[in-house]
């Protein structure tokens, strides 16, 4: 009788959270695992030996690895995900002192300096009405929690491959 009354207070203390359901909380789930960035970079090089030094031709071949390298590697297996993903925003826009909308990335070294986040670990992220980010949260981790989407963005000098909507936020302060 003890071990039943222990199991229903654990499904009925686990069954009142309020942390929305997810179905993924890894970064690197966001990353095609068939994507060889390596391959990439070698297919442009050996191009680029062919051609003359700072010549039209190997700037066009550069811009084209970018945008291979920008493009590649997202896992489409995560579109239409619940996510809970913690990671560092760079604000968008705000609303008083609430941040509505940001680019996420999964470290705070990730920036929109250039060069940029790989897209694929790149999320621009809308919140809820009043479940965005405080002002003064900016610098904190920041917890994310909505579904994720495949949707190329360019926005603030960055491309995310993903978008979040609706999503509910919440700062973890550090202690």
């Amino acid at each position: 009788m003890k071990k039943l009354i222990s199991l229903l207070s654990l499904l009925l203390l686990f069954g009142c959270s309020n942390e929305p359901n997810f179905e993924s909380d890894d970064w690197s789930k966001l990353i095609d695992p068939a994507f060889d960035q390596q391959k990439i970079v070698r297919f442009y090089k050996e191009k680029v030996l062919h051609v003359s030094e700072g010549s039209k031709e190997e700037k066009a071949l550069y811009a084209q690895m970018q945008m291979a390298l920008k493009n590649g590697g997202n896992n489409k297996a995560m579109d239409g995900k619940k996510v809970k993903l913690s990671g560092y925003l760079v604000p968008i826009d705000t609303d008083g002192e609430m941040i509505s909308s940001f680019l996420f990335f999964p470290n705070q070294a990730a920036c929109i300096h250039v060069p940029a986040s790989p897209a694929n670990q790149t999320i621009y992220v809308k919140a809820k009405k009043d479940e965005g980010v405080l002002m003064e949260d900016v610098y904190e981790n920041i917890i994310v929690y909505g579904t994720i989407k495949l949707q190329h963005t360019e926005i603030a000098n960055a491309t995310s491959s993903y978008v979040i909507q609706n999503a509910t936020c919440k700062a973890v302060p550090r202690l």
